[in-house]
């Protein structure tokens, strides 16, 4: 086992129990991802993320060690102490596939009995009418589903990376479509101009893996506008027993980063450009106002009087921040119940940024982002 001194030193703080079950993990070959600070370990202690599941031997409660089997977007499962001040955490699980929503309803739908089928049987004009409905039937059942359109995804994998391009329609405007993988992925895109077409820049760090996202607007027609979303990364880097896990996650992640997304073929031309370059201008000075945290922070508060709010759930409640006429109010439902107000406005505002803190630094781990940044995403989380 090879732990470097500093990550030692981080550590020694822990309970025992905690640091003997994940010395035993790297004996085991397992690895750490990261050493943090913030949700779901108190103020005064920190989490252990690792970069694969606990073995199954020891994936149970054990002496002092209690564990939970959770299944959220940070984290599988935890180990902790009975004070709850430090954690050893899982990755989180790959998103589960939407349930085929068409098989639920068939299933749901009454089957009629023997009778029933004999009396409509009867009521039909000729076995003619029968032969056909039955047809009909069996040929929608038989539809297989429409595949993706043509060259919409394309996907490119070695034993240590993956890219993934995905071209897509969509109504809205390229600052709506960027603020919403904002929201998914916590990072803030970069816009410039390459080649004369509008192409914005991320970089996220998920769970160990560095990945690159690249939204470039494509064309503007008529009635829609062309993208397509290039998503890379690499885990060279990371030891060779992971390789397997972050191919395996790589497609998983893509999948539900682009799960609304509507897949389409490249487009034909570039559109019209009077219209390309105006929807450009538009997206590029969107938030152009927004460049001070005051600024952004009145934003929120003006939101959030008009009725917006911020809203969080996990498997132990969540919390619900909202103003309620005459002042802020965050209430916790869950394990935890709590219910508290704010005397002020910047009481309220000190508050909220404390309460994101660990998520909108998550991606930067062991930095901190900049408080414009910070606020910027947290912006993106009101809920409107």
């Amino acid at each position: 086992m090879t732990t470097s001194d500093h990550i030692r030193q981080q550590l020694s703080e822990f309970p025992a129990p905690l640091r003997a079950l994940v010395e035993a993990e790297l004996e085991a070959g397992n690895t750490i991802v990261a050493i943090e600070n913030g949700f779901p370990a108190a103020p005064c202690g920190a989490s252990v993320k690792l970069a694969k599941a606990v073995g199954a031997e020891r994936r149970r409660s054990i002496g002092e060690v209690s564990f939970y089997a959770r299944n959220n977007a940070s984290y599988a499962g935890e180990f902790t102490t009975e004070q709850r001040h430090f954690f050893v955490l899982e990755p989180p699980l790959p998103p589960v596939p939407y349930p085929d929503m068409d098989a639920i309803r068939n299933a749901l739908e009454p089957k009629p009995d023997d009778l029933s089928r004999l009396a409509q049987r009867e009521a039909r004009s000729g076995p003619e009418v029968v032969r056909s409905k039955n047809q009909q039937h069996v040929a929608a059942e038989q539809a297989p589903t429409a595949p993706d359109p043509k060259g919409a995804l394309t996907i490119t994998e070695t034993t240590t990376s993956a890219k993934r391009l995905l071209h897509f329609n969509d109504h809205r405007p390229p600052h709506e479509v960027q603020f919403a993988l904002e929201r998914q992925l916590m990072t803030l895109f970069a816009a410039s101009m390459q080649n004369d077409r509008l192409s914005l820049t991320a970089v996220a760090n998920v769970v160990g893996a560095r990945y690159v996202f690249t939204l470039r607007f494509e064309a503007a027609m008529p009635e829609i506008n062309c993208y397509s979303l290039c998503v890379e990364t690499s885990w060279e880097d990371a030891a060779a027993t992971n390789h397997d896990y972050y191919r395996k996650t790589s497609g998983s992640w893509f999948e539900h980063w682009t799960r609304d997304l509507v897949p389409a073929e490249p487009p034909a031309d570039q559109g019209a450009p009077e219209r390309y370059q105006a929807i450009c201008l538009a997206s590029v000075n969107a938030e152009a106002h927004l460049d001070t945290v005051t600024a952004i922070q009145q934003t929120i508060v003006a939101a959030m009087k008009a009725g917006g709010r911020f809203s969080t759930s996990h498997k132990e409640g969540g919390t619900n921040i909202s103003w309620n006429g005459e002042e802020f109010v965050r209430s916790d439902h869950g394990d935890h119940p709590d219910h508290r107000t704010f005397a002020s406005e910047a009481e309220f505002l000190q508050a909220l940024r404390m309460f994101y803190d660990w998520e909108t630094s998550a991606n930067v781990y062991p930095e901190k982002v900049s408080d414009l940044v910070a606020w910027k995403l947290i912006l993106r989380l009101l809920r409107t």
